[in-house]
């Protein structure tokens, strides 16, 4: 895996983690993931109208805007509807791990990515730790309908990111990451306004800043993510990207009062091991 593509997910891993803990102290409400998004597609627009479109971005580009405009929207229902019956400790660890084993699969079947054989073991090993940072926590949950959902957000992650890994060759990433902001942000309106209206009334009056971290932040995420997979093999940048589940689970147990045990440490010990070897085989 290029150094550059390694460095530019390594740091949005920062900034995922950070931004799905602001989700998890609102309890997963849409109201504020909805809000965020319409302040990172306003934060955007300087960016946007300063970087050309590209010459094949309406021919060639739209399907997989579309589609992956369709898939996020899906992403963040379900990512809100975890969040609300969930802890992050179980939601995270499921939906990210759901997301990189559904994706290197779906890469193989879809785009026909190939991996080394130190690279594969490394995207097992990064599976394997990210279950073990949830498996007891799976078992005692309080609400089972989570861990349905985390397991849905897992699914979509899956799909959008075979949609995106296509699609950013053909759009630049800054007009690519806005659309999938803008498209889902569109699509939530009519819902989040006719039944969500009160919350979305308290959000922009006491938690605002729980919104610019869901929204803006969320966007920087993906937007190195997407510069990353011109460079890399989208199977690889997802697995290196799961080091946010390390920083997720720690700041759960630390800010949320949320467990930690055997099961956890081996399971970060086995995401960063996992980590080297996809570095070392991509």
């Amino acid at each position: 895996m290029p150094l550059q593509a390694f460095v530019l997910v390594m740091i949005s891993t920062v900034l995922h983690a950070a931004w799905n803990f602001a989700v998890r102290r609102v309890s997963g409400n849409l109201a504020v993931l909805w809000v965020g998004m319409w302040f990172a597609v306003i934060v955007s627009l300087p960016l946007v109208c300063s970087v050309p479109l590209g010459p094949n971005a309406l021919t060639a580009g739209w399907p997989y805007v579309a589609a992956t405009g369709l898939a996020h929207t899906v992403y963040f229902l379900m990512l809100a509807k975890a969040y609300e019956e969930g802890e992050i400790s179980v939601v995270y660890p499921l939906a990210r791990g759901t997301g990189v084993g559904g994706t290197a699969l779906a890469a193989w079947i879809l785009i026909d990515e190939r991996l080394t054989i130190p690279g594969t073991i490394g995207i097992a090993t990064v599976v394997l730790g990210i279950i073990l940072l949830g498996v007891t926590d799976v078992r005692t949950a309080k609400n089972r309908r989570s861990i349905a959902y985390a397991l849905l957000v897992g699914a979509t992650i899956a799909v959008y990111s075979v949609v995106d890994k296509l699609g950013v060759s053909y759009i630049h990433p800054v007009h690519y990451v806005f659309s999938l902001f803008l498209i889902p942000g569109v699509l939530l309106s009519p819902y989040v306004l006719l039944r969500q209206r009160a919350a979305v009334v308290l959000t922009w009056r006491e938690l605002k800043r729980y919104a610019l971290w869901a929204g803006p932040g969320s966007m920087a995420t993906y937007l190195l993510v997407l510069f990353a997979m011109r460079l890399g093999k989208v199977s690889y940048i997802l697995a290196v990207r799961e080091f946010s589940v390390v920083i997720g689970a720690s700041l759960g147990v630390l800010y949320l009062g949320e467990r930690f045990g055997w099961d956890k440490a081996a399971g970060i010990g086995a995401i960063v091991l996992g980590l080297a070897l996809v570095k070392l085989g991509g």
